[in-house]
């Protein structure tokens, strides 16, 4: 008896996700013949799940449509505006935070500058931030993901980090739900960015995937199976943790220091404008890194390597010696492609509000299974600033 309960339970649940998914990624109502037409589904069956999603405020009925001879059909629409979900990119130099309706469609985003009376608080502040910049009403809020940079442990707790050292060990995950009065996801910055490329940015369409940013510091993600790659100990990818690894010479306690220009954005900028100062810097730059990298290629052996330096425009500086020096340090021809970043540097916020979408999707959405809609979440990245 269990057992058929449980397998009707699933079907049903099948039957939902299938109706929401044809209704969302339409914009305009559906009538229940065209829902089945779509499905697969019978037309009963497709009332009786466009009832329960009625119930659950996700569809809404929009009247009788116009149409051929005899009584008008009503039409259904997916409530997207129904429930939000933010996501919040924390750091030292500031916060970035966007909302998003059940569809993954962004109606806010906005950044603040970095407070250090604020701590914790900057959360709070730039969801609500970006509410009032857009008239959202924020009691529609049903989740909220959250990036940091350090080791996250599995309880939202952070147990180190070198830019956020005064969060450290503290109850982050309790205190933002708290605050928020919602369920939130937290987790590592680049681990989120990682994951964010691969669902819907350069890494789309690859289950295994190395991220590699070069910013301030040096970091690397890796996303095995679709899935972010913790560890044991959650310490996955935190090649700064080994005692006495320096990546470069030019790094100061994981801070990349530049000579030739003031941050890694101006010295791509000038590389890719030609001067050759800055073009000499980057290859020696990734020379000294290449070494790091060819042991994590030959460890995970991915995919593809999706590498954020500067903009778009000036990536080209940055890969082509990369590619090449990493390729010296190989025996094998055999590598993966090495790609620019397709989110920039908004990979980490859309990665933190994709992650609320995974992990709290039944809270959200009061489906089983209903799939976060990450193509949605990172299809309106403005490519040129990256």
């Amino acid at each position: 008896m269990d057992i058929a309960r449980g397998a009707a339970q699933a079907e049903r649940s099948a039957n939902q996700v299938a109706c929401l998914r044809f209704l969302a990624e339409t914009d305009a109502a559906q009538t229940v013949g065209a829902i089945s037409a779509e499905t697969g589904l019978s037309r009963p069956t497709v009332h009786a799940v466009l009832d329960d999603l009625l119930d659950a405020g996700l569809v809404e009925s929009t009247g009788p449509s116009a149409g051929g001879p005899g009584r008008p059909a009503r039409a259904f629409r997916f409530a997207r505006e129904a429930g939000l979900v933010a996501g919040v990119d924390l750091g030292p130099r500031g916060a970035r935070a966007v909302i998003c309706d059940l569809s993954g469609r962004r109606l806010a985003y906005t950044e603040l500058k970095p407070d250090r009376r604020a701590g914790l608080s900057m959360v709070q502040r730039a969801i609500h931030a970006a509410a009032e910049e857009n008239s959202i009403d924020l009691g529609r809020l049903r989740a909220a993901g959250v990036a940091l940079p350090g080791v996250i442990e599995t309880n939202g707790d952070l147990r180190a980090s070198l830019a956020l050292p005064e969060l450290v060990g503290l109850p982050i995950a309790e205190t933002v739900a708290k605050d928020l009065a919602l369920l939130v996801a937290i987790d590592n910055d680049i681990k989120l960015a990682a994951l964010a490329e691969q669902r819907g940015g350069a890494g789309r369409g690859y289950s295994d995937v190395v991220y590699l940013q070069i910013g301030h510091r040096l970091s690397v993600s890796i996303v095995l199976n679709g899935v972010i790659r913790q560890g044991r100990h959650r310490l996955a990818g935190e090649l700064g943790a080994q005692r006495g690894m320096r990546w470069t010479r030019n790094a100061q306690r994981g801070q990349l220091i530049w000579t030739s220009h003031p941050s890694s954005e101006a010295v791509l900028h000038a590389a890719a404008a030609g001067d050759a100062d800055a073009q000499a810097e980057i290859e020696d730059f990734c020379t000294q890194i290449a070494g790091r990298i060819a042991t994590v290629l030959l460890v995970v052996d991915p995919e593809i390597v999706v590498v954020r330096g500067g903009s778009a425009q000036d990536s080209d500086a940055l890969l082509r010696p990369l590619e090449s020096a990493v390729e010296n340090e190989l025996v094998f021809s055999e590598r993966p492609p090495f790609v620019s970043s397709a989110l920039g540097r908004e990979a980490v916020v859309l990665g933190a509000v994709g992650n609320a979408f995974d992990r709290f999707g039944f809270d959200i959405y009061g489906v089983h299974d209903y799939p976060s809609p990450w193509s949605r979440i990172t299809h309106d990245v403005e490519r040129t600033t990256q």
